[in-house]
């Protein structure tokens, strides 16, 4: 079977998004500029006053994770910026950046309101470890080291809507019940692929009062039989449902093919972020994956292609 190909038909304006998105000016605005320097009356805490205010440390730090640079480096280049545009402003240095990140408050910022299908998943980013040709002709070793990153997006704007890191050996299922709770204006659906499959995560969803697109497994069997007097498991009248009509229709029936709107979100973060963290600690690791999703939210709401298959 051929596959089928695919044209965008808003290339112009799609076009000049794609430019828009390198310009530093997008990230560095008259918002962040008014707001450069940490006010006195915003100091609460003991001790030294911070000279810098959070939206500057998240503004280094979105352009360090933007352009994929070190510290150092982002020092450099918006001093270099500053320079060029004639403005005397002090810029934290990289020890400071490094300090900040790890104790950065901030949230993930998107436009979605109102009950969601929202698509769920994870990915691993590296952290340090050889690369993918020596693990393909030599094998691994055990200090290859992985995050996991949890993210759900809204199938309608395909914005990011929840989000959290962990380490590599957490299950997906295990971090749905904190996923949902991030999101609060309830759902339609929720989807997800086989490693949701559990009684539990099938349970959630119905609490939600939203529809289960999570994929079971092909041997999965009824753990209540249906009866007049008892509440039917979710998962269970999956179950029966697919029997009844087959895996293929119940896909069609729960949208189950969104999910691979999940899988794109991932392929944009890895591509246009790269597929590895550079920050070491866990704490400044959140941050970065935070800053990531909020640089792809941001491009999203730019504008997205909108694609039609060539007959």
């Amino acid at each position: 079977m051929a596959k089928t190909a695919y044209r965008v038909r808003n290339w112009s304006k799609y076009n000049k998004t794609l430019i828009q998105r390198g310009s530093v000016t997008f990230w560095i605005n008259d918002k962040v500029a008014k707001n450069w320097y940490q006010s006195e009356i915003e100091h609460f805490e003991q001790g030294r006053p911070k000279v810098y205010s959070d939206i500057a440390i998240e503004c280094c730090l979105t352009l360090r994770s933007f352009f994929q640079l070190p510290l150092r480096a982002t020092q450099g280049l918006i001093e270099s910026l500053f320079g060029v545009i004639g403005v005397k402003t002090k810029v934290p240095s990289y020890t400071q950046l490094c300090r900040r990140q790890q104790t950065l408050n901030l949230k993930l910022k998107h436009h979605v309101k109102g009950k969601i299908h929202v698509v769920i998943d994870g990915t691993g980013l590296k952290i340090f470890g050889e690369g993918e040709w020596k693990v393909r002709q030599h094998g691994y070793t055990k200090h290859r080291m992985w995050r996991k990153l949890h993210i759900g997006i809204d199938v309608e704007s395909q914005q990011i809507v929840m989000m959290e890191l962990t380490d590599n050996k957490v299950g997906e299922n295990k971090k749905l019940p904190g996923l949902l709770e991030q999101y609060k204006e309830g759902y339609s659906k929720i989807g997800g692929d086989k490693g949701y499959d559990s009684y539990a995560c099938h349970e959630l969803v119905g609490e939600y009062e939203a529809i289960s697109a999570i994929n079971i497994q092909e041997d999965a069997k009824e753990r209540r039989k249906k009866k007049d007097n008892e509440t039917p498991f979710v998962r269970d009248e999956m179950i029966r449902r697919i029997a009844e009509v087959g895996k293929d229709q119940w896909k069609k029936e729960a949208n189950y093919h969104k999910r691979s709107l999940i899988e794109t979100a991932m392929f944009r973060y890895k591509t246009i972020l790269g597929n590895k963290m550079h920050a070491r600690k866990i704490e400044n690791q959140k941050v970065e994956a935070l800053i990531g999703c909020n640089i792809l939210n941001s491009f999203t709401r730019m504008g997205m292609p909108e694609s039609y298959a060539i007959d």
